[in-house]
C-alpha cells in the first residue's frame, strides 16, 4: 500500500523503495531497472510473481548515474522511522534525481539544466550548471539561443506545455536530454524575479544586469522552483545569477561547434587537446572560455598577462600545478551540500581544497598575480573547524562512528572508549565463566539474530549452571545467554547508537557551517578554476611553442606560421607544416582556396577559425606571431554529414548551414566555407558557390572576412572582377611516379584538382584510373560527348565500358532528373527504382 501510494505521486519516476540495506523496485520499474543496470530480476512473492529488483543503498550513486544517463528520473523513498518489529516503517520520498539536477561523484558529468520559453521572435533562457551554482538568464535571438544551448549541452530542458516541438527544434540535433513540461503560468517574470530576489536577499535583479520584467526571470524562477521540488529543500547552492547577453562573447553557431570540432569526447577536439587542467572545475572553466571567447581586447590582454606571468615564473607555475593536482571538485561538493546530498567525502573535498589555499596564494604572489585569489577570514575559520573535527580518512556515508577526530568531542571520546573496551570485557567474562563452571572450552560469539551468546560443546553441557538460558541447539553443542551478557549487549548497542547519533549531530553542524560559507567558497572555487586554466595555458604554451597574439579592434587577421593545434598534437613523429593566414577588410577580405583533396585545404580553414577562438579566449596560439582583430561571430561550413533522422541529405544540410551564414553574417564575422555546392550537379553546385561568393563580397555593411575552399577552379577568375577577392592554393609537387602534397599555401590559384592521382593513392584499380584519364582528356578538350563519339576501349568482354551518354541512357537520366524525391513516398520511390533498373538491364543487354 505504501509503495502504490508513492508510485502514484511520482508516475514518471522509477521508485527506489528503501527496505533495510537495499532500495527495491517492483513491477515495470523493476523490469526497466534490471535492463538498464544489468541486475537480477526476481519475484517478491513466488505465488503472485511480482517482479522485483534491488540495489544496495551504500553504492546507490553509481546506479543512479547509469539511470539518469539513460534519461530516467528516480524518486528516492527512504525509511523515516526506526523499525521496531511491531509497526509499519514510515517512508517518504526525500529526493527526486533527474538528469539535469543529479550531482554524482567526480568521475561523472554534472547536472546541467535549461529553462526556455518563446518571447516574440526571441527565446528567453535560463541555464544552470548545478556544480557551479550560478544561473545565467536572458532573452536572445533564436540564433543566439541555439548557439548557447549547443555549447551548454543541457541534460534536461524545462519549457511551457505545448512548446515541446519548438523547443526540440531549437536544441542541437542529436543532443540527448529529458524534456520536462511546466504550465505556462509558472513562467511569470514577476514570480520568477520574486523567487530569485528572495534567495539572493535583494529587492531587484537590475543590479545583476537583468530586467525583472523580462521573461528570462520567469525561466530562472522555474529552474529554482524545480530544484526545490526535486531536492525537497531550498537550493542554497544557487548562489548567483548573471546576464546571458547577445553580444557578451563571440557567437559560435552550433554547426561550427561541430564542424570545427571544438568540443567532443573522442580526444580529437580543441578543448580536449588544450586540457591539462588538474581540477574538474578547471576543466569546466576551460570549456566555457573556449565556447565563449571574449570581445574586449583589454580583458583578453589581462588574461594573457596572467598566462605570461606563469610562463616566466616556473617555480610558481610548478607549485600551482602540484597544489591543484590533489584537489577534488570543490564546486560540486558545495552544491551537493546545498542540495542535501553532501556526505563525508564532500567535506573532505572542501577541507583539502582549503588546505591548498595558502600555498596557492604564496605562489601567485611570487608570480605577481596575487590579486587572483583573496582569502576571507571565514575561510580560514572553516578550515580550522574541518581540520579539528574530521578524521584524516573519511567513509563514504556518515555512519559507523568513524567521522569525528579524537579529542574534538568528549561524549564521542567516552562512547568510543566504551566500545574499545568491548573485547577486553568479553575476554574477562569468558575467563570468569571458565573458572566458575569448570568448562575449559567455553567461548563467546555474536550474530545478528541472537546477538552475543555463550557456546558450550555437547560434551560439557552437563556442567552448565542454571543461570545459563538456552537460545540455540547445534550439532556440536548448545548456545546460551546470561543476564550479565544481555546487559553488556544492551550497553554496547546503546553506545553504538549514541555514537552514531552524536556523530550525525556534529556532522550536520559541520554541513551547516559549509553551507553558510557557500558564497565565499564559490568565490574561492571560481578563482581556483581560473588559476588552473591559466596554469594550463602557460604550460601548453611552453611545451608546444605557442605565441602570445596581439588582439585589437582592427579588421585584420594576420597569423604567421599558423599550425592546427589538434592535428599537430596527434602527429606522432611528423612535423606540421605551418602556413600564413592573412585577411583584412580591404584587398584581402575573401580568399578562395583551391587544390586537390588531401592537400590540406580543410585543415587550413579550420586552423584560422580555431586560432581566432583561442586568441580571444586568452590562450596563446600555435604560430610564430599573430595580430587579430576582434571577431564577433564565427561561421563554418565544413565536412559532409547526413541527418537522415531529420530527412535531410548531405546537400540539404549544406544548404541549411549556408543559409544560416548568409542570413546572420556581420562585418565582424569570420566565415570559413569548404566545398559549397558539391552535393549536387557540377553546374548547379558551381552556380551556387559563385552566387554565395558574390553575396559575401557585395553584401553592404555586412561583408565578413572569408576563407572559401573549392574544387570549382572557374571561381578563381572572380579575383579579377570582385574587389577584395584573392586566390590561394595548396602546393603540390609532381613527379614521374605521382604527386606529393606539400601542405603549403601559396598565393596563386591551382590549375588542376589531381583527383585521379588522389584516387590512385586511395587504391583505386589501375584499369579504372586509366579509363578515368581517357574520359578526363575528352572533357578537357571539350570534345563531343554524345554516345556515338565514344570509342570502345577494348574488344574483350571484361573490359567493356559503359558510355557516359546515349539515347537509352539519356532517357533514364532524364527520368531521374524529373523525379520529385522530396514528395515521393518510400514505396513509390522503390517502385520507380525497380522500373529504372529494368530499363537499365535492357540497355546493358543491348550493348
Amino acid at each position: 500500500e505504501q509503495y502504490f501510494e508513492w508510485k502514484k505521486r511520482y508516475p514518471d519516476c522509477l521508485l527506489f523503495f528503501r527496505m533495510g540495506d537495499f532500495y527495491e523496485m517492483f513491477f515495470e520499474d523493476a523490469r526497466e531497472a534490471s535492463r538498464i543496470l544489468d541486475i537480477a530480476l526476481t519475484a517478491r512473492d513466488p505465488g503472485k510473481k511480482i517482479p522485483m529488483a534491488g540495489v544496495p543503498f551504500h553504492s546507490v550513486e553509481s546506479y543512479l548515474a547509469k539511470l539518469v544517463s539513460s534519461g530516467k528520473k528516480v524518486a528516492i523513498c527512504e525509511q523515516v522511522s526506526v523499525p521496531d518489529g511491531k509497526n509499519l516503517v514510515d517512508r517518504q520520498v526525500v529526493r527526486v534525481v533527474t538528469p539535469g539536477t543529479f550531482l554524482p561523484g567526480e568521475s561523472q558529468p554534472e547536472g546541467r539544466i535549461a529553462s526556455l520559453a518563446p518571447q516574440g521572435n526571441d527565446i528567453s533562457l535560463a541555464l544552470l550548471n548545478c556544480a557551479s551554482g550560478v544561473i545565467r538568464a536572458g532573452t536572445v535571438s533564436r540564433e543566439a539561443a541555439k548557439a548557447e544551448l549547443a555549447g551548454f549541452a543541457p541534460k534536461e530542458v524545462i519549457a511551457p506545455q505545448g512548446f515541446e516541438a519548438e523547443a526540440r527544434d531549437i536544441m542541437p540535433f542529436g543532443s540527448e536530454y529529458v524534456f520536462t513540461p511546466k504550465r505556462k503560468e509558472e513562467f511569470s517574470p514577476a514570480d520568477g524575479s520574486r523567487i530569485i530576489c528572495r534567495e539572493l536577499g535583494v529587492s531587484s535583479l537590475s543590479g545583476f544586469g537583468i530586467d525583472d520584467r523580462d521573461l528570462s526571470c520567469g525561466c530562472a524562477g522555474v529552474l529554482y522552483s524545480y530544484i526545490q521540488e526535486t531536492q525537497f529543500r531550498s537550493p542554497a547552492g544557487v548562489m548567483g545569477i548573471s546576464p546571458l547577453e547577445e553580444l557578451a562573447s563571440m557567437r559560435i553557431d552550433p554547426s561550427s561547434i561541430d564542424n570545427l570540432e571544438i568540443v567532443g569526447e573522442d580526444g580529437a577536439s580543441l578543448v580536449e587537446t588544450l586540457d591539462r587542467c588538474r581540477t574538474f572545475a578547471g576543466k569546466r572553466t576551460l570549456r566555457d572560455w573556449i565556447l565563449h571567447p571574449l570581445l574586449d581586447p583589454l580583458e583578453i590582454s589581462r588574461r594573457q598577462d596572467r598566462v605570461s606571468a606563469l610562463i616566466d615564473a616556473s617555480g610558481s607555475r610548478n607549485a600551482i600545478i602540484s597544489s591543484l593536482s590533489g584537489c577534488g571538485d570543490l564546486d560540486r561538493a558545495i552544491s551537493r551540500f546545498a542540495f542535501g546530498s553532501g556526505g563525508p567525502r564532500d567535506a573532505m573535498t572542501v577541507r583539502e581544497n582549503l588546505r591548498t589555499l595558502p600555498l596557492l596564494k604564496a605562489a601567485l604572489d611570487k608570480a605577481g598575480i596575487g590579486d587572483l585569489l583573496d582569502l576571507d577570514e571565514g575561510i580560514g575559520a572553516l578550515f580550522d573547524l574541518l581540520e579539528k573535527s574530521l578524521k584524516d580518512e573519511l567513509p563514504r556515508i556518515s555512519s559507523g562512528g568513524e567521522l569525528i577526530r579524537e579529542g574534538f568531542d568528549n561524549q564521542i571520546d567516552t562512547l568510543r572508549k566504551m566500545k574499545k573496551g568491548e573485547n577486553e570485557w568479553l575476554v574477562n567474562f569468558v575467563e570468569n565463566l571458565k573458572a566458575e563452571t569448570g568448562i575449559k572450552n567455553l567461548k563467546t560469539g555474536y550474530n545478528k539474530v541472537f546477538g552475543y551468546y555463550i557456546e558450550v560443546p555437547r560434551s560439557s553441557t552437563s556442567q552448565v549452571p542454571g543461570s545459563f538460558v538456552r537460545k540455540q541447539t547445534l550439532v556440536s553443542g548448545e548456545r546460551y545467554v546470561t543476564e550479565e551478557l544481555k546487559s553488556f549487549e544492551e550497553r554496547m548497542i546503546s553506545a553504538s547508537e549514541d555514537l552514531d547519533r552524536r556523530e550525525e549531530e556534529l556532522f550536520l553542524d559541520i554541513c551547516s557551517s559549509i553551507i553558510d560559507m557557500s558564497p565565499h567558497l564559490r568565490t574561492v572555487a571560481s578563482a581556483m578554476a581560473a588559476i588552473d586554466v591559466y596554469a594550463t595555458f602557460a604550460q601548453t604554451a611552453l611545451v608546444k611553442r605557442f605565441c602570445r597574439p596581439s588582439v585589437d579592434h582592427g579588421d585584420s587577421i594576420y597569423i604567421e606560421g599558423a599550425r592546427h593545434p589538434v592535428v599537430e598534437s596527434r602527429m606522432a613523429g611528423d612535423v606540421f607544416t605551418p602556413n600564413d593566414i592573412y585577411l583584412d577588410s580591404g584587398e584581402n577580405r575573401i580568399a578562395i582556396v583551391t587544390g586537390p583533396n588531401m592537400a590540406g585545404k580543410s585543415t587550413y580553414l579550420r586552423t584560422a577559425a580555431l586560432l581566432v577562438i583561442m586568441a580571444q579566449a586568452g590562450c596563446f596560439i600555435p604560430a610564430r606571431k599573430a595580430r587579430i582583430g576582434i571577431i564577433e561571430k564565427i561561421f563554418s561550413r565544413i565536412g559532409a554529414r547526413d541527418e537522415i533522422a531529420r530527412g535531410r541529405s548531405t546537400f540539404m544540410v549544406e544548404m541549411i548551414e549556408t543559409a544560416n551564414i548568409l542570413n546572420n553574417v556581420t562585418a565582424k564575422s569570420l566565415v570559413v566555407l569548404d566545398e559549397v555546392g558539391r552535393g549536387t550537379s557540377t553546374y548547379d553546385g558551381m552556380s551556387i558557390a559563385w552566387a554565395v561568393l558574390e553575396y559575401l563580397q557585395q553584401h553592404g555593411e555586412k561583408r565578413p572576412r572569408v576563407l572559401f575552399a573549392t574544387h570549382f577552379h572557374e571561381l578563381t577568375a572572380l579575383s579579377e572582377t570582385l574587389p577584395g577577392v584573392t586566390n590561394l592554393s595548396m602546393a603540390v609537387e609532381e613527379r614521374d611516379n605521382g604527386i606529393i602534397f606539400l601542405y603549403k599555401v601559396v598565393p596563386v590559384p591551382a590549375d588542376r584538382s589531381y583527383g585521379i592521382e588522389v584516387a590512385r593513392l586511395a587504391g583505386i584499380p589501375e584499369v579504372v584510373l586509366e579509363r578515368s584519364r581517357q574520359i578526363l582528356e575528352r572533357f578537357e578538350n571539350r570534345e563531343d560527348l554524345s554516345i556515338g563519339n565514344w570509342p570502345r576501349e577494348a574488344s574483350k568482354e571484361e573490359t567493356k565500358q559503359l558510355p557516359l551518354f546515349g539515347g537509352a541512357v539519356e532517357e533514364i537520366i532524364d527520368e531521374l532528373a524529373e523525379l520529385d524525391t522530396d514528395r515521393m513516398t518510400p514505396f513509390a520511390a522503390l517502385e520507380r527504382l525497380y522500373d529504372l533498373r529494368e530499363k537499365a538491364k535492357g540497355v546493358s543487354r543491348n550493348r
